[in-house]
């Protein structure tokens, strides 16, 4: 797990609930590791450089407040920027209001962050989730985020399908969903065929993992 975060967001509440979340994950971070402007962000990360002792993940917001301040770097995209030219191989998670994938697209493809997640419903789970996979190297997308011209996935799930999500979701095991369907013989069955159904759906709902499946399916009512 990370041990030296940065979390740039001008919002005190939400700042407060992510040292929450971030405690609970094991980071216990300095308050020096709170900041509220991009350009101060850039300068603690200059710094901890500087020092030897540079900061591993970068989570900031994309939007900003302005105020009487002289800024030089209004944004998390402009930020994110100038960070990745002093330090390239900083991990960046972004939390931001937006859910639209046209904004978090460029983002990961030409800036190559780590990880975006929307705030609202769930992003605590969605926020955990993130950490986790940004930690274990991987990368990670909110379920949350909408597709082009606000269009949802078309797709029925199967009723096997549904009977797998729905009782992973009342937080069953797969074992246990295996157990079950050869009991009540429906077919196929097999936790190899289980997996693969599960591959299929994280890969047509965008979901870097089961869990986020399931939220991404319980938040529209599907299960």
């Amino acid at each position: 797990m990370f041990k030296k975060v940065l979390i740039v967001e001008d919002e005190k509440m939400l700042n407060s609930a992510i040292k929450s979340t971030m405690e609970k994950l094991g980071v216990v971070l300095d308050t020096r590791d709170y900041v509220t402007f991009c350009d101060d962000a850039l300068n603690r990360v200059k710094i901890a450089i500087r020092e030897k002792n540079p900061y591993e993940l970068l989570i900031t917001d994309l939007s900003f407040k302005t105020d009487s301040k002289n800024v030089n770097i209004a944004t998390g995209q402009k930020l994110i920027e100038a960070v990745k030219q002093v330090q390239p191989a900083i991990k960046v998670l972004v939390f931001s209001v937006h859910n639209e994938e046209s904004i978090a697209n460029p983002l990961f493809n030409d800036l190559g962050i780590d990880g975006y997640v929307t705030k609202g419903l769930r992003d605590e789970t969605d926020f955990n989730l993130a950490i986790n996979a940004i930690a274990q190297g991987k990368t990670y997308r909110s379920a949350n985020l909408k597709r082009s011209n606000d269009q949802e996935i078309v797709y029925e799930l199967k009723p096997i399908e549904k009977t797998i999500v729905s009782f992973l979701s009342a937080g069953k095991t797969q074992k246990w969903v295996e157990g079950y369907l050869k009991k009540n013989n429906i077919r196929p069955s097999s936790s190899s065929i289980i997996d693969k159904k599960l591959n299929k759906l994280r890969a047509i709902f965008n979901a870097s993992s089961t869990t986020q499946l399931i939220c991404y399916l319980r938040d529209r009512g599907w299960i």
